[in-house]
């Protein structure tokens, strides 16, 4: 391998608000290697002027997808998206001869196995929530992952709750690399509290998230602490289901719904705030919170963090030392949580700093990218 590698850099996400890790990932790659990105979003380049926009994940789903799949068994719509991603990237990876191709998802993966078999070239798949939960229900999903990963040079895995779901259903184990998404610190936490118990909730508004379950607990909240307030952050299909909730109980003055925003306003909102919350749940299918990235941002900036037990979350959040941990579905938990710190604000902060040296140990960037340059040695 060459002195600074090349890397293809593949994924099928628009990369949005949401998916800071993804640019973080990238990043990291572009500090030591010669990298060329691709998206097969064509809303990719939005802000993100070093990523290729294509469309070979734009295909829309249609009736005839639906009967073809019942009928064969297989998804026809990605067998489609595949015939399109070998056909845009073919080409021009080639002429670029990558040492080594890094995809975001195991869904990318999937959509660019038949690119994979032309290229013949090492991969590492990085795999995130959705790829060990909602898409590993699909049976030829699985499969193709298995198939896919097993011929991979590593699949990295931000959690051991990733890691363990891959090996359990058949990827080996010598295969799963754990690696913790990067956290940038962004300095000491200005004095910038609100006055008054504040609580902060970021991520979208689905049901793996929780929060028509954190609108009932702060509910139970504000009865006691009626100067309290809550700050969500975020969009997404439970967003008028949440608002017509907060305007029943009677809330609407003390919730307030700020929509999507950026990540340095997102950080510079959770810094106003006494402790950010998230009252995540399994979803229907089966979904969990693999890792839980906005709350060890938000631990980062000095926040305490009351979160489900679930998923990747117990990997980072340190049962009263840095947060509060509370079932699944416990409405008066994690009430008593929110309680605890509006009426401890000391010990809050003290736990906002312990959850600070937590993460940024754990999530070092200077790590992460020593630990990229290993991996990517390897495939020489």
């Amino acid at each position: 391998m060459s002195a600074r590698p090349r890397i293809g850099w593949l994924c099928n996400s628009a990369i949005g608000n949401s998916e800071t890790f993804l640019v973080d990932n990238l990043k990291l790659l572009q500090g030591f290697a010669e990298v060329k990105a691709f998206s097969g979003n064509r809303h990719a380049t939005e802000g993100h002027p070093d990523v290729t926009a294509l469309d070979f994940d734009d295909i829309p789903q249609k009736l005839h997808h639906v009967i073809r799949r019942k009928l064969s068994g297989k998804d026809v719509r990605t067998l489609a998206k595949r015939r399109r991603c070998r056909q845009q990237l073919t080409t021009e990876l080639k002429a670029f001869q990558p040492d080594v191709l890094w995809i975001e998802f195991g869904t990318t993966a999937h959509v660019a196995a038949d690119l994979l078999t032309e290229l013949d070239s090492p991969y590492i798949i990085t795999v995130h929530g959705f790829d060990v939960s909602s898409a590993l229900h699909d049976p030829w999903y699985q499969a193709e992952f298995i198939r896919l990963a097993s011929s991979s040079l590593k699949v990295v895995c931000a959690s051991d709750f990733i890691r363990n779901k891959l090996i359990a259903i058949g990827v080996p184990s010598e295969r799963c690399l754990l690696m913790r998404l990067p956290i940038h610190d962004p300095g000491p936490p200005a004095n910038l509290k609100t006055n008054t118990p504040s609580f902060i909730h970021v991520g979208r508004l689905v049901e793996v998230k929780g929060p028509i379950f954190l609108i009932q607990a702060f509910k139970f909240v504000s009865d006691r602490v009626p100067e309290a307030s809550l700050t969500i952050i975020g969009e997404g299909p439970l967003h008028r289901e949440s608002k017509r909730l907060t305007k029943e109980l009677g809330l609407s003055e003390k919730v307030d719904f700020r929509g999507a925003l950026n990540h340095q306003k997102t950080l510079c909102a959770m810094k106003e705030h006494w402790a950010i919350c998230q009252a995540g749940i399994t979803s229907r299918s089966g979904q969990q919170e693999a890792f839980g990235l906005s709350l060890a941002e938000a631990a980062v900036v000095g926040l305490p963090v009351i979160a489900t037990n679930f998923g990747g979350i117990p990997e980072h959040v340190q049962h009263k030392k840095t947060g509060f941990l509370v079932d699944e579905g416990d409405i008066q938990g994690l009430a008593e949580a929110m309680l605890h710190v509006a009426n401890n604000p000391l010990e809050a902060r003290a736990m906002g700093m312990a959850g600070r040296q937590n993460i940024t140990r754990l999530c070092s960037p200077v790590n992460r990218s020593l630990e990229l340059q290993q991996l990517i040695d390897c495939a020489s």
